[in-house]
């Protein structure tokens, strides 16, 4: 697997990093990075209106000659100004840069990170939000929409430049039982085995599969099962027109059964799918 590399039918991306470790992340889409921005713009503008309103009723509160009140007044300007283009680029380059994520990404659970899946540094975060400027042109982010429509990533201009992209991280939560719902019919069961037995391999590609099916697109969720069923179903002499249901049902049989685990076979899910996308020999 190539660094960086992403499945084509959905979201997901697989990262394999240098050691050998494949993470996977699922890309932020512009519909929900422009919400996460909007809250953000909201957040800061808003900040920036109040300190504006505090600055200027202190500035004319006070009994003040007529050259006292302008020069007042040109103070209070430019501390609003200055707040302005804090608000506009400090504030997003600190929070990404400290936190790799700004209060309204936060909000809305996405995360910037490199194209390599680490945390973004200093560096990257002034990058991608410099060229927010050229994101912007012509005008309503119209070049960026564009620049993330052609990304395979979702990138804008910025993030091409710097390297980084806007996922949405897994929450980490406690897993759940797996259920077949709903139960099988007996048509669905004449040609399946009393007892089916799974290797350790199979049963656990079997079961990450399931637990990740329903965040699959459907054209993903299809591939993916049909990749893994294929052999198991004809090393069972079981078929079914959908192949999820037939690892579901499979996998509830196998588990039904006592939880025995066959000797280890060769069969492989990815090694096997890598195998039949180059023409190999499976």
């Amino acid at each position: 697997m190539s660094s960086g590399h992403e499945v084509a039918l959905d979201t997901d991306v697989a990262i394999e990093t240098p050691e050998h470790i494949v993470f996977h992340y699922r890309v932020a889409g512009p519909a929900r990075r422009a919400l996460a921005h909007a809250l953000d713009l909201l957040v800061c503008y808003g900040a920036v209106a109040v300190l504006g309103l505090v600055v200027v009723f202190a500035a004319l509160g006070g009994k003040l000659t007529t050259g006292e009140v302008g020069s007042t007044v040109k103070g209070a300007l430019g501390l609003v100004l200055l707040a302005l283009f804090a608000a506009q680029w400090v504030y997003f380059v600190v929070c990404e840069a400290l936190y790799g994520r700004s209060p309204g990404k936060m909000a809305f659970g996405l995360r910037v990170v490199t194209t390599s899946g680490r945390p973004i540094g200093w560096q990257a975060a002034a990058l991608r939000n410099l060229l927010r400027a050229a994101d912007l042109l012509p005008t309503l982010y119209v070049a960026g929409f564009v620049s993330m429509a052609l990304s395979s990533r979702f990138q804008r201009l910025g993030d091409i430049v710097a390297g980084t992209m806007v996922v949405v991280p897994e929450t980490a939560r406690v897993a759940r039982a797996l259920e077949l719902w709903p139960r099988p019919d007996p048509r669905e069961l004449t040609d399946l085995p009393d007892h089916v037995v799974l290797d350790a391999e199979e049963r656990s590609a079997i079961e990450l599969f399931l637990r990740r099916r329903h965040t699959l697109g459907p054209a993903r969720e299809h591939q993916l099962a049909t990749m893994i069923s294929a052999e198991i179903g004809a090393r069972l002499g079981y078929t079914h027109r959908d192949p999820s249901r037939l690892l579901a049902i499979v996998y509830d049989r196998a588990v039904n059964a006592g939880r025995i685990e066959a000797a280890p076979t060769s069969w492989h899910p990815m090694r096997n799918a890598r195998r039949r996308s180059a023409g190999g020999p499976r």
